[in-house]
């Protein structure tokens, strides 16, 4: 004979657990919410990462740059007629000289502080450049660049084999 009498322990325990399935039901729902949330707020923060060292490359390119631009000017720098020029810097640490070939052709030596008869005034010397105030404005000197007159014919280019010159009168 079956008993359909049903204890008050396992209605209690019947109404247990069915309270139990939703709220755990809701709590694994809110919880897979909230992983994806923070997984969408991940991917956002590493694409902002990635923006800002993108940035940043371009930022340290754009350096580069400009930095080889201002020694390419500094370098491809044309004397002005009738300033001085540079034909040697010499000396250590804080006692440096340069030789300066003047635009009539003489040849000077100067120290910084020193006035050239032209009037200029040697504010610095560094181991590459010599700086130079000229009428108010800071001036530095162009180093001096032999001309090239023309092709020379005579003088070997680069890579090329020259025969080897046979001396006249030696031994045979």
């Amino acid at each position: 004979m079956q008993n359909n009498y049903v204890t008050p322990l396992a209605v209690i325990a019947l109404l247990t657990v069915a309270a139990v399935i939703p709220v755990s039901g809701a709590r694994a729902e809110s919880t897979s919410d909230s992983l994806t949330r923070i997984e969408a707020e991940t991917m956002v923060l590493r694409a902002r990462e990635k923006q800002l060292e993108v940035q940043a490359s371009i930022v340290g390119k754009q350096n580069d740059i400009a930095a080889k631009q201002s020694m390419t000017n500094v370098i491809n720098q044309t004397a002005v007629v009738g300033d001085p020029v540079i034909r040697a810097i010499e000396g250590i640490g804080g006692r440096m000289f340069a030789t300066l070939q003047m635009s009539d052709g003489s040849i000077i030596d100067v120290q910084q502080g020193d006035t050239l008869p032209t009037g200029m005034k040697i504010v610095s010397i560094g181991e590459r450049e010599v700086v130079a105030l000229s009428g108010g404005k800071k001036l530095r000197l162009a180093s001096y660049a032999q001309l090239n007159t023309g092709f020379n014919p005579n003088y070997p280019g680069a890579g090329l084999g020259l025969p080897v010159p046979q001396l006249k009168g030696a031994a045979r």
